[in-house]
């Protein structure tokens, strides 16, 4: 049996000829259209004379003043416009796909966040975009807006502690703060601990100024309690030695205790009140991201999530594989 919907269509009708149709009912003038497709005159007359032929049907009328479409031409119009959009797009869209697979950015972040969430990201990265180089720049926290407003970083990668209003912040991933305690300790069996259940332990806290420090005097002073640490410190890997040495309880960031090297510490989620914090892009909202950044920043949202959860070593896992 024959197939008449594959009979009624034109097969030798081009690209070319389809455009050089779009140009002349544009212009309304075969000579202003061939300028614009760089071609003679006559070569586009031939290219519609053609085109009306595969079609059967005239699309213009001729007079020796203007030209003007046909009810035929002015039918098919829309639709190759349409046509040329989808076209467009597509093209767009494949030539964003090669800009994202090679190129170069670089992201400012914390020491913290370069040594724990930040390795995983990029090593996942890298294997999706082998082609894409990224510099690193592990900064003091309050440097990295300033590296994100100077050029020298693309954008940062930060805890969004405090305001900064000249920049941009998207929120990336929420981290939720957790309680930092020996293997042995009464508290490392819970699934959960209260911070009124931490008054009277032993602490070690970070100093004075870090937006960590200002959580956690705000835990403490939600349930009417000052800190009083028996430690304080000025890095996270300190108060981490502090804890395994059975010294202190501490608390600090999921993604820091999910990336300790220390099995003899154990994270325990807090709550009453839960308390979290946002790690944001930062960004200049007068310079648009490349490609290659966003890419970046997309693969980071849709990967954290799952990283941090399967890297925070739970109590009840290790006891049974102890």
């Amino acid at each position: 049996m024959t197939d008449t919907r594959n009979a009624a269509r034109p097969a030798g009708v081009t690209i070319r000829q389809l455009r050089a149709f779009v140009a002349v009912a544009e212009d309304e003038s075969v000579t202003r259209a061939a300028q614009r497709l760089h071609i003679t005159p006559s070569a586009l007359s031939m290219l519609i004379s053609t085109l009306e032929g595969e079609l059967a049907v005239r699309l213009f009328e001729r007079t020796t003043r203007r030209i003007s479409l046909t009810d035929a031409g002015l039918e098919l119009l829309p639709s190759i416009r349409k046509v040329f959009d989808n076209l467009d797009q597509a093209f767009d869209g494949l030539r964003q796909l090669s800009d994202r697979r090679s190129g170069r950015f670089a992201v400012a972040t914390s020491p913290l966040l370069a040594a724990t969430l930040l390795p995983p990201l990029l090593a996942g990265f890298r294997a999706r975009f082998p082609s894409i180089r990224v510099d690193l720049f592990d900064l003091p926290v309050d440097e990295i807006a300033q590296a994100v407003r100077s050029g020298q970083a693309d954008f940062g990668v930060c805890t969004a502690d405090t305001d900064i209003p000249d920049l941009v912040a998207t929120t990336l991933y929420q981290d939720r703060l957790m309680l930092a305690c020996q293997l042995s300790h009464p508290l490392a069996e819970r699934r959960e601990v209260r911070w009124a259940e931490l008054a009277g332990e032993p602490l070690a806290v970070l100093r004075h100024g870090s937006g960590l420090r200002k959580l956690v005097e705000k835990g403490f002073a939600d349930m009417g309690e000052p800190v009083q640490p028996a430690f304080e410190v000025a890095h996270v890997t300190t108060a981490v030695g502090l804890v395994e040495a059975g010294l202190a309880l501490s608390i600090l960031p999921s993604y820091a205790l999910s990336s300790a090297r220390s099995p003899g510490v154990v994270a325990v989620p807090l709550t009453a009140p839960v308390m979290e914090r946002n790690i944001v892009a930062l960004t200049d909202g007068q310079r648009q991201l490349s490609a290659p950044c966003e890419a970046f920043l997309a693969h980071f949202k849709s990967e954290v999530t799952v990283l941090a959860a399967a890297r925070v070593v739970k109590k009840v896992k290790r006891k049974t594989a102890g």
